[in-house]
């Protein structure tokens, strides 16, 4: 393997870049595998306060930081509805992306991504970490396993607390660069469940506004058919007080139960099966770890893989490619067409949002 270390840039130096300095790119897990030789932000104070940190080039200019020599990927941090348009920029001229969810607002976008990845040869690799749980990986080998026997039942729960400064910033819950609760911030909900259980069939979906002034939703429940025949709901919510309270999936077969919960699926609460093959308290105590917030831990375990993989060459194996994830965008777009037409959408009618990632001035 080469040991050397990736030279990366960061675009976007705002509020989930921090989370990178303090949790990731500062640690001994990443650190010592990426250096952070640039940094972006069309804001001088952020882009300059993170080129402190990491003794590096800042700039306020997508077209001048792409020219910067010796960078091999670009971790994407800007706002959701920006991504797509980044991420195309860096790959067109020769950079590898890491882009934090969501990969793009429109399924179209993605589709392009995964074509320009594909035409340029980089790769475009989107963060979903929370796969990377121990919770959620030994759940999901418990189903791969079929130790849930036929699947009945799954319940995802996000009760989460989103004051208003934070939908005041001018991008936050808004169509043309986010969204809301669904797209934001229970993506990684959505997409554990499909990842666990399988492609979803159907879903039936109504949003409200609960709590905060937004143009999308703060509130959303709904009923999923999945492909197996199992069905899942949704209960999602920002409007939770006063703090972030759970983030679960529940998962009922005719065989066994169970339960990742904490507020950032680290937890096993409960792992119950009928053929008794393991001690419950066990399973909790090996799976189950402490995180300080919704973002979790998992970043480094992905950007870890990445490391490896990419070090190696083996480009096809860096974890969570844009076509490894398009789906989960699929399913959220079909959530929000179905309570936009208000009826159940099939995943096969391959329907749009008519209001994800478009311009849209009205609250």
């Amino acid at each position: 393997m080469n040991k050397e270390k990736i030279k990366i840039g960061i675009l976007g130096c705002g509020r989930v870049c921090e989370h990178y300095i303090q949790k990731i790119l500062i640690s001994e897990r990443v650190g010592t595998l990426y250096e952070v030789i640039a940094c972006c932000d069309v804001d001088k104070k952020k882009s300059k306060y993170v080129g402190n940190i990491f003794s590096c080039r800042s700039y306020n200019n997508i077209e001048e930081f792409i020219q910067h020599k010796g960078m091999e990927v670009v971790v994407i941090l800007t706002k959701s509805g920006q991504h797509y348009e980044h991420s195309k920029i860096c790959m067109m001229n020769g950079l590898n992306v890491i882009v934090e969810k969501p990969l793009s607002l429109r399924i179209e976008h993605a589709e392009d991504l995964i074509n320009i990845s594909s035409k340029t040869g980089k790769f475009c690799s989107s963060i979903f970490q929370n796969r990377l749980n121990p919770a959620v990986e030994v759940t999901k080998n418990a189903f791969e396993q079929k130790r849930f026997g036929n699947l009945v039942s799954v319940s995802v729960r996000l009760r989460w607390c989103r004051l208003q400064e934070y939908y005041d910033d001018g991008w936050h819950g808004t169509w043309a660069q986010d969204g809301g609760v669904t797209n934001q911030q229970a993506i990684h909900h959505v997409d554990a469940l499909t990842w666990i259980c399988g492609s979803a069939k159907s879903v039936s979906a109504m949003s409200a506004k609960r709590a905060n002034d937004l143009q999308a939703e703060d509130t959303l429940v709904a009923a999923i058919e999945l492909e197996n025949g199992g069905l899942a709901t949704l209960e999602l919510t920002t409007a939770a007080r006063p703090k972030d309270l759970e983030a679960s999936i529940t998962i009922t077969g005719t065989k066994g139960v169970v339960q990742i919960g904490g507020v950032a699926l680290n937890k096993i609460e409960q792992w119950n099966f009928s053929d008794s093959i393991d001690n419950e308290k066990d399973v909790i105590d090996q799976y189950s770890e402490e995180v300080d917030n919704g973002y979790g831990i998992s970043h480094y375990r992905q950007l870890q893989t990445i490391y490896q993989t990419f070090s190696n060459g083996q480009i096809d194996k860096v974890p969570f490619l844009a076509k490894e994830c398009i789906h989960t965008l699929r399913l959220i777009h079909s959530i929000y067409a179905s309570e936009e037409q208000g009826r159940k959408i099939y995943l096969s009618e391959q329907m749009s949002s008519s209001k994800l990632g478009i311009e849209n001035d009205t609250k």
